[in-house]
């Protein structure tokens, strides 16, 4: 009984230390590409700094709005017709987010280079 407590113990240990540790690695690969996609077109200096920030800022509410997953729900047709309608207004949320951080970047950057930015974007997804 004693061995089981012990290897239970060190099994939720190693679980809470791996789980918290995937928000950070996360992080960690959004700072990363932002740095990637600041050293591309070519921002320089204190407007470096607030790129990377803004862009982390970003991601992260972008990951706060793709992460909620709808309910389980049946195949009925209205629960099919519900699910299409919670994408829907999920994709009307992530337009609205670009839409108030493009009025964001564009105080450090032109259009161009949030164009740049897209589709840098675009070629890390690809890579996934």
């Amino acid at each position: 009984m004693k061995k089981f407590f012990i290897v239970l113990c060190c099994l939720c240990g190693f679980l809470v230390i791996s789980g918290a540790q995937v928000p950070s690695e996360r992080m960690k690969a959004i700072h990363m590409a932002a740095v990637r996609i600041a050293d591309r077109i070519g921002i320089q200096g204190s407007a470096r700094t607030e790129f990377i920030q803004l862009y982390q800022a970003f991601k992260k509410e972008s990951a706060a709005i793709l992460s909620v997953k709808p309910e389980a729900t049946g195949n009925t047709e209205t629960d099919i017709e519900a699910k299409i309608y919670a994408d829907f207004e999920k994709s009307e949320k992530i337009l609205s987010l670009r839409k108030a951080y493009y009025e964001k970047f564009r105080a450090y950057l032109s259009p161009s280079q949030i164009q740049s930015m897209y589709d840098i974007e675009k070629e890390f997804n690809a890579r996934r």
